[in-house]
């Protein structure tokens, strides 16, 4: 029997490499992707004896000719794209008005402009065939935005929202999307932030596993549901979007002046 596909985007490290593993442990036939072409590499080697296989496309996924090459790739060998997930993405803390033009443009096409593409990509052979998923990955923090991450929560508010409007489109078809929100993780997206010395440290102790967060979505990833909240911590801040009140009075006991003059330091 053939094994169904899958392909993860940002697959190098954090909730992108686990997904991989655990998908390949159970037997999928999966393409990875990312700009490490070594980190990749060293993952196919680590999963060498799973059930599942892995191969390694490297590439930047901010260069729309990298994409397209990906999906065509993908679709020559094997025919099918059963699960995509996109999942690549990037943040940095800084104050707003720090932020390079160069820098917004770049997260804005990693995050957003890449994720659409690459659907747009699979989706006809997806429809065709009368049988696919696109799997989105989103965040909490597009309903529980983060000081210092203006750019990257707004990112993530694009994600659920695009999300939202393509299942519409898609409602009467075999194919759907699904958003997963995910809370804090313990990945080096938060050591990057802390690294540069800013004041969400405090804000970002406590984060989950990224592979208790990869277990949680292949669980559901066939489920056809709009939303995946992979954890507790998730599913609350998610609930939290109704109460809008209770998340300012966090963000602001959270960030309050000391952590300011902390960041205001560190610049």
């Amino acid at each position: 029997m053939a094994k169904e596909v899958c392909v993860v985007t940002g697959a190098s490290s954090g909730l992108g490499k686990e997904l991989a593993e655990v998908l390949c442990a159970r037997g999928y036939s999966v393409w990875i992707t990312a700009r490490r072409k070594q980190e990749l590499l060293a993952l196919k080697k680590r999963c060498l004896h799973f059930r599942g296989e892995m191969h390694v496309i490297a590439g930047d996924l901010t260069d729309a000719s990298f994409r397209e090459k990906l999906i065509r790739t993908v679709l020559r060998k094997e025919g099918q794209i059963d699960f995509l997930f996109n999942n690549a993405g990037m943040g940095r803390a800084t104050r707003f008005e720090d932020q390079s033009v160069e820098g917004l443009r770049m997260m804005t096409e990693l995050n957003v402009v890449a994720g659409q593409h690459l659907s747009a990509l699979a989706l006809p052979a997806m429809l065709r065939r009368g049988k696919g998923r696109l799997i989105q990955i989103g965040s909490v923090v597009a309903f529980t935005p983060l000081p210092y991450f203006t750019t990257y929560n707004a990112t993530k508010a694009a994600v659920y929202t695009f999300n939202r409007s393509l299942r519409y489109e898609l409602v009467d078809s075999p194919v759907s999307s699904t958003v997963v929100l995910p809370a804090r993780m313990s990945t080096g997206f938060a050591e990057k932030a802390y690294e540069q010395g800013h004041a969400v440290e405090k804000f970002n102790r406590g984060g989950v596993g990224p592979r208790r967060v990869a277990e949680a979505i292949v669980r559901q990833m066939d489920s056809g549901r709009e939303v995946i909240t992979p954890t507790w911590k998730a599913w609350l801040w998610y609930t939290m979007r109704y109460f809008g009140f209770f998340v300012d009075f966090v963000m602001k006991r959270v960030l309050g002046p000391k952590e300011r003059e902390k960041l205001a330091d560190t610049q």
